[in-house]
């Protein structure tokens, strides 16, 4: 049984500014050991179960932020921005499981703790086909692209509304209650972490319950920008059609190939930036 974890920050437990996740923050090295903690959390649960090999992809930001010493031994671990699968880079169809761990809702969800889909401020939706996504979305359709559910999704009540609404039965652990974008009612730590354990445990049990939707091939994936000059620069790498103002758009035969670009467009529609999300 192989384990497959996307790792985000805005969803951990306890957290709730944008100050808990920035890199340079004096709150920062506090909301690393609350994401240390539930990723944690989710590897002893899946080793419990009867995982045989569990691979942990730092998915925040600079993605930099889970250090190898703090992090479950057993865990292999992929850190650095520089892949071009970004947030699922190493699933493959060996994994039997995705978990997305720490995740936050879509940009623009009422009420959510850190909403964004990509980038926290150049970005305004993301589009595949004519669906609305934010990184959940995306993400569960390229591991779907290659055969492997999600089985478990953590971060606070809107995220595990959202997982339900696109993924059906999943195992979800909501780990606080959004009250505004940067509020949040944090559950104690103790309380979630057994939760997300327990969770990680039945998401390995019911590998076989968890259905698979591919996404519908050949592919395409629109960005809508905050300003102009986004959509410009993105439109500047080979393969982005400007569409609109502040649209563009990429387009390919499979769902991977298209991810791949979508990641590529979104990179150089915030170009100037040291981080990639927000």
């Amino acid at each position: 049984m192989r384990v497959f974890v996307s790792a985000d920050m805005e969803g951990a437990s306890g957290i709730a500014t944008a100050e808990d996740v920035v890199k340079g923050c004096e709150e920062y090295s506090r909301g690393q050991e609350l994401l240390h903690r539930d990723v944690n959390a989710a590897v002893a649960g899946a080793f419990e179960a009867g995982a045989s090999e569990l691979l942990v992809n730092d998915a925040h930001s600079t993605m930099r932020n889970l250090d190898r010493e703090r992090l479950d031994e057993r865990a292999a671990l992929i850190r650095g921005a520089t892949k071009p699968r970004s947030m699922v880079e190493g699933v493959g169809r060996e994994h039997d499981v995705a978990f997305f761990v720490g995740y936050h809702a879509m940009a623009g969800t009422p009420n959510a703790v850190l909403n964004h889909t990509v980038l926290a401020h150049e970005l305004l939706r993301l589009r595949v086909g004519d669906d609305e996504v934010g990184e959940l979305g995306w993400n569960a359709r390229f591991c779907a692209a290659l055969g492997v559910p999600v089985g478990l999704v953590s971060g606070d009540d809107a995220t595990a509304a959202e997982a339900r609404a696109a993924l059906g039965d999943v195992e979800t652990v909501a780990v606080k209650e959004g009250i505004d974008r940067f509020s949040a009612r944090c559950r104690p730590i103790a309380e979630t972490g057994g939760e997300i354990r327990e969770a990680a445990a039945r998401a390995v049990e019911r590998v076989d319950e968890f259905e698979i939707e591919e996404p519908e091939e050949p592919t395409r994936i629109e960005a809508d920008w905050s300003a102009t000059n986004h959509a410009a620069r993105a439109a500047g790498l080979p393969g982005v059609e400007r569409i609109a103002g502040r649209t563009t758009r990429v387009e390919a035969e499979s769902y991977p190939e298209v991810f791949e670009q979508a990641v590529a467009m979104c990179r150089a529609g915030a170009a100037g930036r040291n981080e990639f999300y927000g």
